[in-house]
């Protein structure tokens, strides 16, 4: 899905996941061993294997969602704007082929002319949109990005986790069969990192 249909779609209604990218949080997270003895429960005989949807950090991690807001709020005109233009030229398309057998060549001719003229404009417009949203993006959410794949990391350490999964991607890929409860640590992590980082809460969200 392009940056726009995110923006325009999903986020004004990001991504339209708000997961981390693969070069921020890996597939695969390996933490140190613990020096300390495992926790309870834990298998002495293999490594301990948790879970992390990074899918869902866009709603459940606040200073994430703040940029994100920020960043939806940025784009709102622009992504608005560039609608109304599909949406004309998506009517106009419409009309032509309506009143194809209707109008005189000459008129045919200069309304089909107007409407590539639209399409090139939308196009153009589509990509500067693109290319200024996902430079903005990196600046407002790489920092919290690369803040919350350390706090992970160090959750994992902490509690004794080996490897860490994210199972966003590995839906994605087909690779998720099955997953025992209480191997999810999503919500408490967000939970934690909520307390150890506090914002103010992004208008519209309800947590």
């Amino acid at each position: 899905m392009s940056f726009l249909m995110c923006l325009g779609l999903s986020l004004l209604g990001m991504p339209s996941s708000g997961a981390l990218p693969e070069a921020t949080i890996e597939a695969i997270l390996v933490a140190e061993p613990p020096t300390q003895q495992s926790p309870a429960g834990a298998d002495a005989a293999g490594p301990r294997i948790a879970v992390v949807n990074t899918q869902a950090f866009g709603e459940l991690i606040n200073e994430y969602r703040q940029q994100v807001v920020t960043l939806q709020t940025e784009f709102r005109p622009t992504v608005d704007a560039l609608q109304r233009l599909g949406a004309e030229i998506q009517a106009e398309e419409d009309a032509l082929q309506r009143l194809a057998d209707q109008l005189p060549p000459d008129a045919r001719l200069k309304r089909t002319d107007d409407l590539e003229r639209k399409k090139k404009d939308f196009k153009r417009r589509q990509e500067d949109l693109n290319e200024a949203a996902e430079k903005r993006a990196a600046i407002l959410l790489n920092p919290v990005r690369e803040k919350i794949s350390k706090a992970l990391e160090a959750y994992a350490k902490e509690r004794g986790i080996h490897i860490l999964l994210d199972v966003a991607l590995a839906a994605e890929a087909g690779g998720l069969v099955y997953l025992a409860p209480g191997m999810d640590i999503t919500e408490d992590f967000a939970a934690r990192y909520n307390q150890a980082n506090p914002v103010a809460k992004p208008a519209g969200t309800a947590r």
